[in-house]
């Protein structure tokens, strides 16, 4: 997928100029980059497992991570040693994890970091629509299953967008 795809996509993430994000698997850090020159105040941390995309990211989001709007870790998030509670938002483009298997526990861990009433974006793009359906309704299904609520699908041609919001009081699944 190009980068261009990717930036549209972050259309659909509402970021306030304060908030405090997490971005899981940021590859190239573009995604990164449109989110992060919309904090002023705000924090965004990118992960990725991969050293070659952090370097990647790391050149891209420079001026960013200069300001302090951002940082980009070699970070794999199954292990990251994070505070609770430090994220208004967390998300994920394409980070195939969330639909193919998530890892025992990685969902009540990512609903731990949220704040309460934090949000938790998968974003997924695949070449056909029926693919891109599969993937909906099996994110969807995963994060009703670990106790997210609200959780909505927004499925716009081979793209797709499935939200869940941590409940004010969380129990895990």
């Amino acid at each position: 997928m190009g980068t261009n795809a990717l930036l549209t996509r972050t259309v659909t993430l509402t970021v306030g100029p304060t908030d405090r994000l997490l971005e899981i698997g940021c590859g190239s850090g573009a995604t990164a980059a449109r989110v992060a020159e919309r904090l002023t105040t705000g924090h965004l941390l990118a992960i990725d497992r991969a050293a070659g995309a952090v370097r990647l990211a790391r050149q891209r989001n420079a001026a960013h991570i200069r300001a302090g709007r951002a940082e980009v870790r070699q970070l794999d998030i199954t292990a990251a040693d994070l505070a609770d509670g430090s994220f208004d938002t967390v998300f994920a483009v394409n980070v195939s994890l969330f639909w193919m298997g998530t890892p025992p526990g990685l969902l009540d861990r990512i609903g731990r970091l949220l704040v309460p009433g934090g949000v938790f974006h998968i974003f997924a793009e695949r070449p056909t629509r029926v693919a891109v359906e599969a993937i909906t309704t099996r994110t969807a299904s995963t994060l009703r299953e670990a106790r997210f609520s609200h959780v909505t699908t927004a499925l716009t041609g081979a793209r797709t967008t499935v939200t869940g919001r941590r409940p004010r009081s969380w129990t895990p699944a």
